[in-house]
Order: C-alpha cells, then structure tokens, then sequence
C-alpha cells in the first residue's frame, strides 16, 4: 500500500527519498535480465530475449516509485515539500557536483506542475507590491509608510524562492537555466534602481539586492549581476554624500561671500571662515569622482580668490586656499592652480597692503569667503547637473 505522511512522522523524509531514489539509479537492465532468466530456468520458462522488454518494466516500476514519492509529498505543506526535495537535491548531488538521479529529476517535474498555482500566486502578489511601491514614491510617501511594503516585498520573493529552489536547484545540475528566476530577479533589480535613482533611497535598494544575493545563489548566472549592482550602490553611497557635503560647502560659501559684500566686519567673517575650512576638511576626494572634486575645488576656489581681489581678506584667502592645496593640491591641473594661488598669496604676505584685523587667522584652518552672487550661478549651473550625472553614471 502507498505510504502518507502521517506514516513517515518517525522516518527522515529526505533520506527515504534518497534511499528510493539511489536504489532505482542501481537498477541495471542486464542484471534484472540474467537475474530473471536463471528464475526462468529453473522453472523451465523460456529465457527473456528482448532488452526492451525489461526496460519497459524497469520504467514502470520507476514510475511507480515517482508516484509513491509524490503522493506522500502533495500532503504535506508546499514549503514542507520544498524543503525536503532542496536538502534531497543538494545530498544527492554533493551540493551540484553530480547530476541528480533520474528518479529525482523525474519527482522534480511533478513537484513543479503541482505548485504552479502557488508559484503564480506568488508572482502576481510580487509584482502588485512592486507597483504599489512605485505609487507610494510617485505619491511623495516617507520611508516609514514605505519600509513595511518594502519587507513584506522581500519577503514575498524569499517565499517564492523557498517553493522555486528545488526546481533552481535541479535545473542547476543539469546545466540550465531556470527562466522565472531571472524574470523575479529581475523584477527585482528593477525595483532596487528605481529606488536608487528616482527616489535615491540606498538603504531600500540595498535591501532588495541582499536579499536577490541570498536567495538566488542557486541561479549563478545571476549571482555576477547582482554582485556587480551592489557594488555598484556601495560606490553611489559615498557620491551621494558628497553630494549632500557639497550643498553644505556651497551654502557656507553663499553666506560668506554675501557677509563680505555686505562689508560685515572680520569679528563675523572669522567663525564662518573657520566653519567652511573645517567642513571643507571633511571632504573624502578619494571616495568622490574626478567631476565633483573638480567642483568643490573650483567653486572653495573662486571665494578665496574674490575675498582677496575684492575685499582684500588677504589672511583667509590664505587660509582657505592653503586648506584646499592639502586636500586637492595631488589633482593635475586644478593642483598646479592652487599651489600657484598658494604662492602668490603667501608673497602677498610681506608686499600688499592690508585692512586692520581685530581677527586673523592662526594657523592654516582658516577659510574665506566667496561671493554671494557666484556662488549662486555657480550651484545653479553645476550643483544640478552634478547630483543627475554622479547618479545616472551609477
């Protein structure tokens, strides 16, 4: 009689199925043959001549060890089902370096034709949420309402994958692809950027790709694409800091120049001075691209520059310039400039004439102001086209 589930509560599931399984792989056709004809002898029965006629037999005993293996399987819950076929597949091929036996590649298949309504299921609930997230952003929605539609998203693919994974895994000894994992992961994927760059949420995005990493080491042809987007969000986090410092950068510089042209005296330019060096210090040019350390230099530049040739704050316009040599002084061109205006300055020292000072820099942390109004141009025609390009390029 067939075996249920209720009957294999004392039994390891897994090592049943490997034991059927492994036992029909021994199964050789000739043995069966010469076993059965020397019965047949002894009996005085006519001997087997035709091989195909074993085989016949062998298959369908085979068959019948299929069904018994599934009808013990569909009564048990799916992800109960998945789990045992995964453990089974990974035993029996030492975890994918052997092809799997026939009678398990054969069970796989009708595992498959009978969870192909959960499967569904889970894909269309997948794809729901992942249009739904789209509204919530396009609809201006806060990372707090967004993080339980984003985990219930993760955790609906990491469902889908424990059903799917024998299957995967299967597909994966015989050296082929398992296409609805590439569809999901993809979906995914898509998902991921669209947070990084529609919403630039990393956090969201690196989330979902973590999750594509763990749940899809099955599927290897995945595995390298997804490896490379995390790495390449692991480089748009340190950008897009430095987009966020830059803003600060260039609104400290705003506010300097205008004090400047206001002719605010040195007592209130000195502590923004300060301010701007010691912010100025905390950019990473290593983490940053060629472009925006390019901008930072160049817009820090021109305030140190238009605070001496306009209001002659000869000693924070040394400041900031000498700040700026030790962080962009290696840069080519934009280094050979600031060492230039590092000299120049530095002579100016002992030649130009000077405003009093009630407040002069001490020491090279000093900054200087730029120019209200530049610095206004300069954040509208670089600072925007800046955080497009750093992120679109990533």
């Amino acid at each position: 009689s067939r075996l249920s589930s209720s009957n294999l509560r004392s039994i390891n599931l897994t090592e049943w199925i490997l034991a059927i399984a492994q036992a029909s792989e021994a199964i050789n056709v000739e043995t069966v043959r010469a076993a059965l004809n020397a019965e047949r002898r002894v009996s005085r029965f006519p001997e087997i001549t035709d091989r195909s006629a074993v085989e016949d037999e062998i298959r369908k005993q085979k068959d019948y060890y299929r069904q018994t293996l599934a009808s013990v399987l569909k009564n048990s819950p799916v992800a109960e089902q998945a789990n045992a076929l995964t453990s089974v597949i990974e035993s029996a091929t030492s975890n994918n370096r052997f092809r799997s036996p026939v009678l398990i590649e054969d069970l796989i298949l009708s595992y498959e034709l009978s969870v192909q309504d959960s499967l569904e299921k889970q894909e269309k609930e997948i794809e729901a949420l992942d249009k739904k997230l789209r509204v919530m952003v396009e609809g201006k929605h806060t990372n707090l309402t967004l993080q339980p539609i984003v985990n219930q998203f993760v955790q609906t693919v990491k469902k889908w994958d424990t059903i799917a994974q024998p299957i995967q895994l299967v597909k994966k000894s015989r050296g082929e692809r398992h296409e609805a994992s590439r569809e999901i992961a993809w979906r995914a994927s898509e998902l991921a950027f669209y947070f990084a760059t529609d919403y630039e949420n990393l956090d969201f995005s690196q989330q979902i790709l973590n999750m594509l990493k763990q749940v899809f080491a099955e599927v290897p042809e995945l595995i390298a694409d997804i490896t490379e987007a995390l790495k390449a969000l692991e480089g748009l986090g340190p950008i897009k800091q430095g987009v966020e410092k830059f803003k600060e950068i260039n609104a400290q510089v705003e506010k300097i120049g205008e004090a400047a042209d206001a002719k605010k005296p040195d007592y209130t330019l000195s502590p923004m001075v300060h301010k701007l060096i010691k912010t100025l210090r905390t950019w990473d040019a290593s983490t940053q691209p060629d472009e925006a350390n390019q901008t930072v230099a160049f817009t820090v530049r021109n305030l140190a520059l238009h605070l001496w040739n306009e209001h002659q704050k000869l000693d924070f316009s040394i400041g900031i310039t000498n700040a700026l040599v030790e962080i962009f002084g290696d840069m080519n061109e934009m280094g050979t400039r600031l060492l230039e205006d590092q000299a120049t300055l530095t002579a100016m020292q002992y030649t130009a004439p000077r405003e009093n000072t009630t407040s002069k820099p001490t020491d090279n942390t000093q900054t200087s102001e730029g120019s209200g109004w530049f610095s206004s141009i300069f954040f509208l025609i670089f600072l925007i086209p800046l955080i497009v390009a750093l992120l679109e390029r990533c």
